[in-house]
């Protein structure tokens, strides 16, 4: 048994340090908001329409991805992803026209949904011995911010080299686009300990159960509410160099550091409190308060340099809330009684409800950029991200009373 769960905790390291590198291109953005601005030669808005592109995209396939994901070997899918997400990002590399970077982010978000997501969500699920669901979701989480971490920070070395930014953000897109051709190769023959005999025949039936089933509703509503708060929190990198007066290379440094760092520790030390606790819920609804007392924080203090230090500290304790939520809410599965072998298609709907914000709030956020100039833009969005994290907290409270109802009567 023990040599079982060792294996299980390696196999569980590839997934994680393959997961670091899928979302690095379609959300460079992120790490480099202004350097892709130039090189694409584009403005606030056309950028979010972007990253939207790639949502809507992810939007229409995650529910058919779940479908997949309990039809198909883990491995094959898996392999299929990385190289595809490889190839496209050769192509972007060059910087062909905006139709075809908008093309290319659709592709990378249909591959994305289709092939990766709920795979490896369920991969991590069935990887997991009962006892440490918890912190399987944790460290899946968390691993994936170790391995970006790694990856950005030599990125950024390589960044830093080059004086034109445009040829920075291709050199670095190729980095990205070799790696993840590597890894999808060496996926092939490393990822060897997902069982799947828990594949199944999913009916109709089966699929309009889920899909009438609250619960799964729920569970989408709280990944979108929570999911505004990931995305808004992207925009404190810009904030750093537009309204603080960070370079973009500063900037991104101390973003990574946040981001990949700071978000390890908060999924990981989630998912160990979740196993402690015995329920990922109520983690999340302590996470949530900690995240709303954030954001108001960030509307109160002002736009002043000599508040540089506060800004970053206050992104560091939002972004370990962030990662705390992010890393384990999808191992509230076994809390609300959902099956193994509907894993799949149960994620692909709570997905398809919960990551609606990625067709829309990039765009949203780069209008409000364009119209309100400065710091009031920046406050503006954050004002937005508070009411949909004190959303989410009502949801998830009205979850977690189901999944206790369930426990009583089981």
């Amino acid at each position: 048994m023990s040599k079982k769960i060792n294996k299980n905790w390696i196999t569980l390291l590839i997934l994680a340090l393959a997961g670091g590198l899928v979302y690095k291109i379609p959300y460079l953005k992120y790490s480099y908001y202004d350097a892709l601005v130039k090189a694409l030669n584009v403005s606030n808005t056309e950028l979010g329409v972007l990253v939207s592109s790639f949502g809507m995209a992810s939007m229409v396939c995650y529910f058919p991805g779940g479908w997949i994901a309990d039809r198909f070997s883990p491995k094959a899918l898996l392999s299929f992803s990385f190289i595809s997400m490889g190839i496209l990002g050769l192509i972007y590399s060059t910087f062909p026209p905006y139709n075809v970077v908008l093309l290319i982010h659709i592709a990378y978000g249909m591959i994305i949904c289709l092939t990766y997501w709920s795979v490896a969500i369920k991969a991590v699920r069935l990887l997991s011995s009962g006892g440490d669901l918890g912190k399987m979701f944790g460290f899946w989480e968390g691993g994936k911010q170790i391995s970006g971490l790694i990856i950005s920070y030599s990125a950024l070395a390589v960044f830093a080299q080059f004086n034109e930014a445009k040829l920075g953000i291709s050199t670095i897109i190729v980095i990205y686009s070799c790696v993840l051709i590597s890894v999808g190769i060496a996926l092939l023959f490393l990822l060897k300990n997902i069982k799947q005999s828990e594949k199944t025949a999913i009916s109709i039936k089966d699929v309009f159960t889920i899909i009438t089933d609250p619960k799964a509703w729920l569970l989408g509503l709280m990944i979108f509410s929570a999911y505004h708060f990931h995305i808004g929190l992207n925009l404190v990198t810009p904030y750093l160099t537009k309204v603080f007066g960070l370079s973009t290379a500063l900037a991104s440094g101390i973003s990574m550091f946040v981001l990949y760092a700071v978000g390890f520790l908060g999924a990981a030390s989630a998912g160990i409190f979740v196993d402690k606790v015995g329920s990922t819920l109520k983690v999340v609804r302590y996470m949530l308060f900690v995240a709303i007392a954030s954001l108001v924080a960030y509307i109160l203090v002002p736009a002043n340099s000599s508040l540089l230090f506060v800004v970053i500290g206050l992104w560091a304790i939002a972004q370990y809330a962030n990662f705390s939520i992010r890393g384990v809410y999808f191992s509230s599965l076994d809390e609300i009684n959902i099956s193994p072998e509907k894993t799949g298609i149960f994620i692909g709907f709570a997905s398809f409800i919960g990551f609606i914000p990625d067709t829309f709030l990039h765009i949203v956020n780069g209008k409000i950029l364009d119209k309100f100039p400065g710091a009031m833009g920046f406050k503006i969005n954050f004002a937005y991200m508070l009411v949909m994290v004190v959303i989410c907290l009502l949801v998830v409270s009205v979850l977690y009373k189901k999944a206790k109802s369930i426990k009583a009567k089981a």
